[in-house]
């Protein structure tokens, strides 16, 4: 009878190899996933640290509306961006609006674009160097490259152009607007409406949805398109460098802020210089614009 030799020494090597193969899987795991937790943490630390506007990425800019290149602006309104509460803030103006004696369309015919901004800064006490004058074909096309604007026009509008006998019809109800249909809709001749400031109220509304609906989430990519349009396509003051400065401020407000914009009408009385803001008004106007979290 033969005797089986043993090889337990083969178990004890099988054994030894398979611990080694285990031990680096698990080493690889487990560094995978250390490396995988310390990724996260990172980002976790970096989002934490992230930058946040303030109170100094504060900005007002006074924006005007012309049916041409060479004509006077029929509207104005200004524009302030808060980085340190996360919101844009509309306020409408009549042409007609008198303030420190003046109006802002005589201060533009005497002095032009500057002059009403200086207007304005003076009569508020709000600091605004900057503008933008828009005309009719730049106001649509940049309507157009933000998107359709979701209005409700409270009653229907018609108005029949004198010279060339045309109807202009707006539809009561929600509607969604092209460029050129939310543009009729700001400069319609007559709202059917006693109130002098009801255009003021059509611009800051309309504008809270234009801005709301369509800058919510807004990438660098459209940022850096619609500033591009402004400082090249628009008669405008600013300046890529002054863009550069506030591009994080709006990247993180239009990233996390929803429902950004509202808007304020200054009131006062029509008189015979024009429609006189009350000193009241101005100074609320102040105070929306300076008051802080």
């Amino acid at each position: 009878m033969t005797k089986r030799r043993s090889n337990w020494y083969i178990y004890i090597i099988t054994f030894l190899i398979a611990g080694v193969i285990v031990y680096i899987a698990s080493n690889a795991l487990l560094n995978t996933f250390y490396e995988s937790q310390k990724r996260e943490e990172n980002i976790s630390q970096n989002t934490g640290t992230v930058f946040k506007p303030d109170k100094a990425h504060n900005f007002t800019i006074l924006t005007m509306l012309s049916d041409d290149v060479e004509d006077a602006p029929d509207y104005y309104m200004t524009i302030t961006y808060k980085g340190d509460t996360n919101s844009i803030i509309l306020m409408p103006y009549l042409k007609n609006a008198y303030m420190k004696g003046n109006t802002l369309a005589g201060a533009y015919r005497n002095g032009g674009a500057e002059a009403a901004t200086k207007l304005i800064a003076d009569a508020t006490g709000i600091k605004i160097s900057k503008y933008i004058k828009f005309t009719k074909s730049t106001l649509i096309e940049f309507f157009d490259m933000a998107g359709n604007t979701t209005i409700t026009v409270p009653t229907q509008l018609k108005h029949e152009n004198e010279d060339d006998k045309t109807m202009t019809i707006i539809n009561k109800g929600t509607n969604s607007f092209t460029g050129r249909q939310l543009y009729l809709y700001l400069t319609f001749p007559d709202y059917g409406v006693k109130d002098d400031t009801y255009s003021c109220k059509v611009q800051g509304s309309s504008y809270t949805e234009f801005i709301n609906q369509n800058f919510h989430n807004l990438s660098e990519g459209y940022i850096e398109e619609y500033s591009h349009f402004i400082i090249n396509f628009t008669q405008t003051n600013i300046t890529k460098q002054d863009y550069e400065q506030k591009k994080k401020a709006l990247l993180y407000s239009f990233s996390y802020a929803n429902e950004i914009c509202d808007y304020y009408v200054p009131y006062g009385e029509m008189t015979d210089k024009g429609y006189e803001i009350s000193s009241d008004s101005l100074a609320t106007v102040k105070n929306k614009i300076t008051e802080t979290e």
